[in-house]
């Protein structure tokens, strides 16, 4: 079936796979050899570096560059809307998080060992099992909210403000009158990711990516059991759903206050608000 399909059809798929796949291995690997290594072998700037490298060298998949990120897509076909864009979001959806799946499942095998010796509970943030040592290795792969929190829904403002910054500058690094701005917009997003990282991602992992979190949430499972949904008061929902709605938020923040583009509903709604607005004052 698969070979009655055209290879250039197929592209912006395997792009969001790849790319999600790339991201996960790089990113939870860095996590992995900081953890693991009790940072001897990493530092938080390492991690940040990483993930920003991760995403920058995922832009150079295909053209356009893959979204790698479930809350981008959709957050794109709500806000910019385009021809035939959402048939593609069921596909692009499906190849993201199975992309984090594969990825996590590519670092579990290269740290297997690792994670044994330095988490031999196999103890998850949060969890019922406590670890004699105070390591937790499930947290290499999905993230965890910080122990200090007083409530998840500190943690949705965190990670809606760290999407809604994500969204927000994405936008302005695309925007075609700052094109000559951004020569290398890849170059652009690894510094946007950078600075995410090191402003607004200590308490919460900045997940910022429903795939990068659930994905390989899903195959954290396998190994550590289904606790890593339900730990920290099932706090896997907040990853997975408030990217989606900063990034909302960022786009809107964007487009009503600085787009002067085609194709945005947010812009073309004010546009609309302005034109009768002046008809009712003649």
């Amino acid at each position: 079936m698969f070979s009655m399909i055209p290879r250039r059809a197929l592209k912006p798929y395997a792009a969001e796979f790849l790319g999600t796949a790339l991201l996960i291995v790089i990113g939870d690997g860095v996590v992995a050899q900081c953890l693991l290594s009790d940072y001897n072998y990493g530092t938080w700037l390492s991690i940040n570096l990483a993930w920003a490298s991760a995403v920058a060298l995922s832009g150079y998949l295909s053209d356009p560059s893959p979204t790698i990120n479930p809350a981008v897509t959709l957050c794109l076909a709500l806000v910019r809307p385009s021809e035939g864009q959402w048939k593609q979001i069921p596909g692009k959806l499906a190849a993201q998080f199975l992309g984090g799946f594969v990825g996590a499942a590519i670092v579990y095998t290269n740290y297997r060992s690792a994670i044994k010796a330095w988490d031999p509970e196999y103890t998850i943030p949060g969890g019922s099992i406590l670890s004699p040592m105070g390591h937790h290795s499930a947290g290499i792969f999905s993230t965890y909210p910080g122990a200090f929190f007083e409530s998840n829904w500190e943690a949705v403002f965190s990670e809606m403000l760290g999407a809604a910054v994500l969204m927000f500058g994405c936008l302005s690094i695309s925007d075609p009158a700052n094109a000559h701005r951004f020569p290398a917009p890849q170059l652009a997003s690894f510094l946007l990711l950078l600075m995410i990282g090191a402003a607004l991602g200590w308490q919460t992992g900045y997940a910022i990516n429903p795939a990068r979190d659930f994905g390989p949430r899903l195959f954290s499972a396998i190994v550590y059991g289904r606790e890593v949904f339900t730990a920290a008061n099932y706090y896997f929902v907040v990853p997975l759903f408030a990217p989606i709605v900063g990034c909302v938020l960022g786009a809107a923040t964007y487009d009503a206050m600085l787009f002067e583009g085609e194709g945005s509903r947010v812009t073309d709604a004010l546009d609309k608000a302005e034109d009768h607005g002046s008809l009712r004052l003649q």
